[in-house]
Order: structure tokens, then sequence, then C-alpha cells
């Protein structure tokens, strides 16, 4: 028996979901790994450790974007 064809579609939309959630991730874990623990001085974007705006800041607004979106564009209504 062959799934209904709205679950077929929602597993391919939680899919792209999990593979951005994956690649927020990794770019965060990756890019605070290797420059939050810098023996430079701390250098200052907008009053913040340049490693929180690009390492944590940017993928939050990144995956807040592509959430809004993949929610309006891309995600079928059943």
């Amino acid at each position: 028996m062959r799934p209904h064809p709205s679950v077929l579609r929602a597993r391919r939309e939680a899919v792209h979901i999990l593979i951005a959630w994956a690649v927020c991730l990794i770019w965060t874990i990756g890019y605070c790994a290797v420059f939050a623990y810098d023996s430079e001085p701390v250098r200052l974007v907008w009053g913040l450790p340049s490693w929180v705006v690009f390492g944590v800041a940017l993928p939050w607004v990144a995956a807040t974007l592509f959430s809004v979106w993949y929610g309006l564009r891309r995600i079928a209504d059943s």
C-alpha cells in the first residue's frame, strides 16, 4: 500500500527543513569553534563580539528568512 500523496509531500518538506537546520547547526558550531577561542583581541561588530554576530546571529537570521520564505512559497496547503 502506497502512502497518501500528502504524507509524501510532508516528508519531503520535513527533509528540507531538517537540511536547513543541519546547515545552520554545522555553520554555528564550526564558526564558533574556530573563531570564539582565538587568542587575538576581540573584534566588535554592532557592540557584540564578531564571532557572535557571524557565528550565531547570522545563522538565526538566515534560518528565520528561510523559514518564512519556505512557509509562504513552498509548503503546500493540503
